[in-house]
């Protein structure tokens, strides 16, 4: 399998986690990566990179994973009025650029006591892949003491629902604390 990653700049470049895993094609969730996770009974949502830290321009990869608890299922775009999808996205944040989201693809469901077929992500893990960089903002912050992380918010909307209940939708904000790679400034030495 060949595959190329393309971006508007030059000097962007995709991160190592990310190139790895496009090329075994599954999320290679390791424990050295920064995590945060909230969630109940019915669903856990968990945020991580793919790598163990951001670098500058270099591409990585944001993770939201919903796991969702056996007997239930969360809902997927497109639905009609009055459903509610299941999202993720990153708050815009200083010192980071994003990509679209990606999502997976949803398995249609009937409902013959609706008399519908939604698009539903079942029990198990459904991964949400966003891509993310530091941009040069992050070359703005004050001297001498730039930041060793970033606080990454992304905000998740879920409903969670069994064969006879749904229970009330949650958009809740998830934070995550992503170490930063040094940077090598022009005239400084490493």
């Amino acid at each position: 399998m060949t595959e190329k990653f393309f971006h508007r700049h030059y000097a962007t470049r995709t991160s190592a986690g990310t190139i790895r895993d496009s090329a075994i094609g599954r999320i290679l969730a390791r424990h050295e990566v920064p995590v945060a996770e909230l969630g109940d009974e019915h669903v856990e949502v968990s945020v991580f990179l793919a790598d163990e830290a951001l670098k500058f321009e270099y591409t990585s990869t944001l993770h939201v994973r919903f796991r969702v608890a056996d007997g239930y299922h969360i809902y997927a775009d497109p639905l009609p009025d009055g459903f509610i999808a299941s999202t993720a996205s990153v708050v815009p944040t200083r010192g980071v650029r994003t990509g679209e989201p990606v999502y997976p693809a949803t398995s249609e469901r009937e409902f013959p006591e609706l008399g519908v077929t939604l698009n539903v992500y079942e029990q198990g893990a459904t991964d949400i892949a966003i891509p993310i960089a530091l941009n040069s903002e992050i070359l703005d912050w004050p001297l001498p003491n730039k930041p060793t992380e970033i606080e990454i918010p992304v905000d998740v909307v879920y409903q969670a629902c069994s064969e006879t209940v749904c229970y009330v939708p949650k958009e809740e904000t998830v934070v995550l604390k992503a170490p930063i790679e040094p940077l090598v400034m022009p005239g400084s030495r490493r």
